[in-house]
Parts: C-alpha cells; sequence; structure tokens
C-alpha cells in the first residue's frame, strides 16, 4: 500500500540505525514520548530485506491487519 492510497510505511533500517515514518500520521503517545501511533491504521503487510536486496520474509497482503512485534537489537 502507498502513501497515494492512504497507507504509509515504516522504514528500519540497519548498519547504523535509521528509523523512517511519517510524523505527522503517527503522532506521539503523550504518556511516553519513545512511542507513537496511528489508532486509525493496521500494520497489513511486513517484508524484510537483507543488505544485499534479497527479501528475507514477506509476510503477504492481510487487508484485516496483522499483530506481529518488530524487536530490533543494537550494540
Amino acid at each position: 500500500m502507498s502513501e497515494a492510497d492512504g497507507g504509509s510505511e515504516i522504514i528500519i533500517k540497519g548498519g547504523s540505525v535509521h528509523v523512517q515514518f511519517d510524523s505527522s500520521g503517527y503522532v506521539k503517545d503523550p504518556g511516553n514520548s519513545s512511542k507513537h501511533n496511528h489508532a486509525g491504521k493496521k500494520i497489513t503487510k511486513i517484508v524484510v530485506v537483507d543488505e544485499n536486496g534479497v527479501e528475507q520474509c514477506n509476510s503477504g497482503d492481510s487487508p484485516n491487519g496483522l499483530k506481529w512485534t518488530v524487536t530490533v537489537s543494537t550494540k
């Protein structure tokens, strides 16, 4: 889903840590400034690509939403 059709993406890149998302769409949680949310959106697809551009995981489209936790560890 693209931004043009009402969707948006959250991108997490490794090496050094880079997180990219639409901060106007995902607002800070007033109780915890390290969290952002958008109550009207659902996760509908997760794709993981490695540093060589090779797809490692693709959940497929799930219009009703997915409930996943993705944990990224850093050193």
